[in-house]
């Protein structure tokens, strides 16, 4: 809800029922391969992402994407004896967004990819991400609406975005993330690389959050008068870290702000 205010609160329209279809997506370029957890025949990864297109509508939570053709999409497959090999990743990689226009799920077949034991994503700094088609909507986005985002919008996302410092950071926290997923929170802490700072800082909240209530409630709930708010977590707590530095990296992006260059990067964890 935050978020949603937030993004309100920078002009981003938010959706209101039938209407044309959401905005196009940019993929946050990873840097590097990201490992997917996988479960039985599917892996899934949470990765980083940013609106190319401020006039139209923030997309719900749950809403799907593919990537378009135009980019480096990788999928990094392992196989049973430790061979790698490498295929292009848009036929295979469905995005589904998990926090209004900041984070998308993507989710792999791997049952399709032959002997693939792991399974990691990579993305360079051309990937813009399409809304499917869905009933939901009203007017598609034409063939020269998607070539402008794909195109000059997604190139200048590159220098305004990925290129950045703190998109370094976002990078890390979705890392953290994924970890998380995993209920590892130490492992997590561990390796947050350019998030340690947020991750230690949200450690710490939530630690004094649970202390506060403990003494104060006795109990790991609270009534608000408009429900039950639940125990602090980590996840909860990067999980709106990371929703507000894209948010803010995305109103730089649509001011024309370019930020500051990254440090050298430090090697990836995987």
């Amino acid at each position: 809800m935050r978020l949603r205010i937030a993004l309100a609160a920078l002009g981003i329209a938010l959706p209101t029922g039938a209407q044309a279809s959401p905005q196009i997506l940019a993929l946050l370029s990873t840097g590097g391969p990201v490992p997917m957890e996988c479960h039985g025949a599917l892996c899934t990864a949470e990765l980083s992402a940013f609106c190319l297109e401020e006039r139209r509508a923030t997309p719900e939570s749950g809403t799907i994407y593919r990537a378009a053709p135009q980019g480096t999409l990788v999928l990094v497959i392992t196989a049973s004896d430790g061979s790698v090999r490498e295929v292009a990743g848009h036929a295979h990689a469905t995005f589904t967004t998990l926090r209004d226009m900041t984070a998308v799920r993507v989710t792999v077949d791997r049952s399709a990819l032959g002997d693939a034991a792991r399974v990691a994503i990579r993305a360079g700094e051309e990937v813009a991400l399409l809304p499917a088609p869905s009933a939901r909507h009203g007017r598609p986005h034409s063939a020269a609406e998607i070539a402008h985002a794909v195109g000059p919008l997604r190139a200048a996302g590159a220098r305004h975005v990925d290129r950045s410092a703190e998109a370094a950071v976002a990078r890390d926290l979705s890392r953290a993330l994924n970890v998380l997923a995993q209920s590892d929170e130490a492992s997590a802490q561990v390796l947050a690389g350019a998030a340690a700072p947020v991750v230690k800082a949200c450690a710490a909240k939530v630690a004094e959050d649970k202390a506060r209530r403990a003494s104060t409630v006795g109990i790991h709930g609270y009534w608000t008068g408009r429900g039950i708010v639940a125990e602090p977590s980590l996840r909860a707590c990067l999980e709106a870290a990371h929703g507000l530095l894209m948010t803010r990296l995305n109103r730089g992006f649509w001011k024309g702000e370019l930020p500051p260059a990254p440090p050298p990067a430090a090697p990836l964890r995987m």
